[in-house]
């Protein structure tokens, strides 16, 4: 049995249980290396001497993705890059705007270079963390934090707070072009900005 499938059924027999509840319920040959192994994935939480707590998908995912750690990580890779589209709006809105991600699934887009695209694709694999190319078919569910590369032959950045970001003409184009869902956005920009863009982005209201 996988920890995985332990952790499954863990959750479906105690919320908080001991060593010894565990060594007296499920066999192992060393209960306290199994349950210390779950605690590191994440599956668990140690809450005491000898105590653990099963940790719920939702608390599971959320340790798992570290949306700070995920950004930090582009830069350790010494190449260069910038945060383009959904990144871009979240980087120049200050974390004011941020679009088309969700609990559990966090994609960060990121423009490179064609000819540094080997070293990307191998500096992600060392790290171990997922990485697509842009429309490039994909043949697994995503989910997670994971990273969307546009290989560009030249591209322009600014920096902003330490990260390599799109020009901030470049995200309101962005915006503009994805207007359904990033005309918040615009008034963020244009209100942080003093931009002139006249945005006014309002919930429309319905009588029925």
């Amino acid at each position: 049995m996988s920890y995985h499938e332990l952790w499954n059924v863990l959750w479906n027999w105690k919320k908080e249980f001991s060593v010894k509840e565990f060594s007296s319920t499920f066999f192992s040959p060393n209960p306290n290396k199994v349950l210390h192994d779950m605690a590191s994935k994440g599956l668990l939480e140690k809450v005491g001497w000898g105590k653990y707590r099963v940790n719920s998908p939702e608390e599971y995912i959320r340790k798992r993705i570290d949306v700070k750690q995920g950004y930090n990580l582009v830069k350790q890779a010494g190449l260069n890059y910038s945060f383009t589209g959904p990144d871009a709006v979240f980087f120049w809105t200050k974390g004011g705007y941020n679009a088309d991600r969700f609990f559990g699934f966090y994609p960060i887009h990121i423009k490179v270079k064609k000819s540094e695209l080997k070293e990307w694709e191998n500096f992600f694999k060392l790290k171990r963390r997922k990485f697509y190319l842009q429309d490039k078919k994909i043949n697994e569910t995503l989910f997670g934090l994971f990273y969307i590369l546009y290989p560009q032959e030249r591209f322009s950045s600014v920096e902003l707070e330490g990260f390599k970001v799109d020009p901030l003409d470049e995200a309101i184009k962005f915006c503009k072009k994805h207007i359904f869902t990033h005309e918040p956005a615009l008034e963020i920009l244009d209100e942080m900005y003093d931009l002139g863009l006249k945005v006014e982005y309002r919930e429309a209201k319905t009588n029925y």
